[in-house]
This record gives C-alpha cells, sequence and structure tokens, in this order.
C-alpha cells in the first residue's frame, strides 16, 4: 500500500475519532475502565506472587534444604535440625544455618487493651545472618537478647497499631520486647512478621526443642556455599546423600514452587487470572459498541469513499487504524489511573502493587488486540455501504 494511502486512512481514522469531543471522551473513558480493569488484576496477581515469596527471596543461601511434604512455605512442615549435618561436610558448603516458620500458632498481642492477633515469626541466629536485611543485619547484637524481637515497619497498623522501637508487648502469652524495625511488608496470608533469635524462638514455641539440638523442629535448611562452587552440582550431591523426608532445591526453584502453589493450585491466582479476561472482554464489547456506531454514522460517507475508487480493504483499514488511536488513548488514560490506584492499595495494605515494565507491555498489547478486533467486528458492516444508494 503506498504510503500516501496511508497517510490518508490514518487521518481520516483521527477526524471520526475526535470529530465529537463528547464521544471521544465516553471512547476513550471506556476503554480506560477495561485497561485499568486488567492493571488491577495483573497487579493482584503480581503482589500475590511476590509478596507470598517475599520471605525466601530474602533468604541469605544459594540452595534450601526443606521438607517433601512441604506444599507451601504458609503451612510449616518441620524436619529435624540433624538433617544439615549431613551438608555441612561437604568442602563446597560454606555455612548450613536452620531458620524457623511459625504462622499458625504465634498470637501477637500489642498492649493489655489490645486482642491477640496471628503474625508470622521467623527465627535463627543473629550471627548467621540467614535473611538479607539490612536492618536485622546492622540491629543484630538487639535482638540477641533474651525476650526480644524486631517488628516489621509495614505490619498493617490496622491490626497490631504501631509497633515501634521500646515497645512491651506479648507474644503467646509471654512478655516480649521490640527493639528495631525492619521492612518486608505483608501478604494475602500474613499481616505482620517478627524476627527473633533461635534461642528466643524456642522460648515461645518449646515444643520445637525435641529432644536435643539435632532433634530442633526447623522449617528450613538455608545452604551458602563457598564463592565459585557450581549450584548445581552442590544441589545434586546434597539431594544425593539426603533422606527420603527431605529435598534439596536451589533458592529460585524455591520461589517457583511458591509461586506455583498460589498461582495454579489455590484458587486465588486462578480468579486474578479470569479477572484479567474479563476485563478484556468488557473492553471488548466497549469497543465494539463505539466503533459500531461510529461507522454506522459515517455509512454514506464510506459509501463516498467507495464511488470514487477505494477498496473494502483500505475502508476496513480506516476503521482499525481508529481503533488503534483509541486503543493508545485509553492505555494512557488507563495507565494514569491504575498508577494512583496501585499507590492507594499500596499504602493502605502494605502489598507491593507495583506498575512492572512487563505489566506494561502486556496490558498494551491487550488493548491493542481488543481494540484492533473491535474494530475488524464492526467494519463488517462497510460491505454494505452501496455507492449506487447516493444516487437514488
Amino acid at each position: 500500500m503506498p504510503r500516501r494511502s496511508f497517510r490518508c486512512a490514518a487521518l481520516l481514522a483521527w477526524r471520526n475519532l475526535t470529530q465529537s469531543r463528547l464521544r471521544l471522551i465516553s471512547s476513550v473513558a471506556g476503554t480506560a475502565f477495561a485497561v485499568t480493569l486488567m492493571f488491577l488484576e495483573n497487579g493482584f496477581r503480581d503482589a500475590l506472587l511476590n509478596s507470598m515469596t517475599a520471605v525466601i527471596r530474602h533468604l541469605d543461601g544459594e540452595l534450601v534444604i526443606i521438607s517433601k511434604r512441604l506444599y507451601t512455605l504458609g503451612v510449616p512442615m518441620p524436619f529435624p535440625a540433624r538433617r544439615l549435618d549431613l551438608a555441612a561436610g561437604f568442602a563446597s558448603v560454606e555455612r548450613v544455618s536452620p531458620f524457623y516458620v511459625e504462622t499458625r500458632r504465634a498470637r501477637f498481642r500489642a498492649s493489655k487493651d489490645e486482642l491477640p492477633h496471628r503474625i508470622r515469626v521467623l527465627a535463627y541466629r543473629p550471627r548467621d545472618e540467614v535473611l538479607s536485611l539490612a536492618d536485622a543485619r546492622d540491629s543484630m547484637s538487639s535482638w540477641s537478647g533474651p525476650e526480644t524481637a524486631l517488628a516489621d515497619a509495614r505490619s498493617k497498623p490496622g491490626v497490631y497499631g504501631p509497633i515501634v522501637r521500646g515497645s512491651i508487648t506479648e507474644l503467646n502469652n509471654k512478655r516480649i520486647r521490640v527493639v528495631g524495625n525492619f521492612s518486608l511488608g505483608a501478604d494475602f496470608q500474613i499481616d505482620g512478621t517478627l524476627i527473633m533469635s533461635e534461642d528466643n524462638f524456642l522460648h515461645y514455641f518449646p515444643d520445637r526443642r525435641g529432644h536435643g539440638s539435632e532433634d530442633l523442629a526447623i522449617d528450613i535448611g538455608v545452604v551458602r556455599l563457598v564463592p565459585g562452587a557450581s549450584i548445581g552440582q552442590a544441589k545434586d550431591q546434597l539431594a544425593a546423600l539426603m533422606p527420603e523426608d527431605v529435598e534439596v532445591l536451589t533458592r529460585d526453584q524455591f520461589v517457583a514452587k511458591e509461586q506455583t502453589f498460589w498461582d495454579r493450585v489455590m484458587p486465588v491466582g486462578v480468579v486474578f487470572n479470569i479477572g484479567v479476561v474479563m476485563g478484556l472482554v468488557v473492553g471488548l464489547a466497549i469497543c465494539y459498541q463505539v466503533l459500531y456506531a461510529d461507522v454506522a454514522d459515517h455509512l454514506p460517507e464510506f459509501a463516498m469513499l467507495k464511488a470514487v475508487g477505494h477498496g473494502n480493504s483500505w475502508l476496513m483499514l480506516v476503521v482499525v487504524l481508529e481503533g488503534a488511536f483509541l486503543a493508545v488513548l485509553g492505555f494512557v488514560v488507563g495507565l494514569s489511573v491504575s498508577e494512583g490506584v496501585f499507590i492507594l492499595v499500596r499504602d493502605s495494605t502494605g502489598l507491593p502493587m507495583r506498575l512492572s515494565e512487563q505489566a506494561c507491555l502486556i496490558v498494551l498489547g491487550l488493548t491493542i488486540a481488543m481494540c484492533v478486533l473491535s474494530a475488524l467486528m464492526a467494519a463488517r458492516q462497510l460491505t454494505r455501504a452501496d455507492p449506487a444508494t447516493l444516487f437514488r
């Protein structure tokens, strides 16, 4: 197609779209609504996956040892600490550290006037620096003492109230003092988090002690390899040595395992995916109504263009370009609205709602496909534009 012919089609499409300011505003608003809906559903899904794996991604180790019964970190499946002794003797292993996660039995009371609420407790030996959180590393000496803990500054204040440094609170009906804060964030299952030492953890959850240090019930063995060691080779060697009740994964594999559970097994991820599809369907219906009405209003003009020699393919190009312009305008407005909504949700809930580059590209592609498909459906009536009717 000649470049001039394409420019003429683009100019005519733009004129048709912007001829009525009121129709333009309503058309862009309808498309932006669908874009915002897709952004929100995709954003909640990403927030779900990122928040549920935040603890795993902060583990400072290349490999992890977990129970084979573990299907999600939200439901810990402890195993004996003596399993870690088998990994400690490898030349490629620099350090193996026990890591504790308690999400079901921890009850935190911010003050005597408050009711106890469920909270997540993470624990390890402070000197091992198992979590790559700068605040936890810098204040290691302060939370190594008895009955002390760090509190997540991004815990939901509506649930626990402000948990500030120096607060004297209760965990499982025992006194605990908050000596500092760190930043991790809530997720779809947990509203707040505490970090404490292994000794303190065993004080608040004595049933984890077993019959000795080798029988401590731990949740994750975090394995740090010596610099330059092959992660794949070390993983295979450890996996071959471990008993059948545990498995060895890389940290990335552990993240993928957790994300797969929440995205495919639990209905939450499926609901968000359906929401994206519903946003696409809603947008398809809105765009079709807009473009169909526009083509119907200009049917005599399209018939005139046929009379002067333009074929159906060129006329359909005009409508498709009109749909493409509508997609770009609706996407820009929807993106701006979504950014404001994401900030509001992030500030009020603590969920990691972010507009990633990948999400923007996905929604942009869906928006263009949605509007172009609507345009093709609406342009079918151009075949009925008969130039002969102009001279009757």
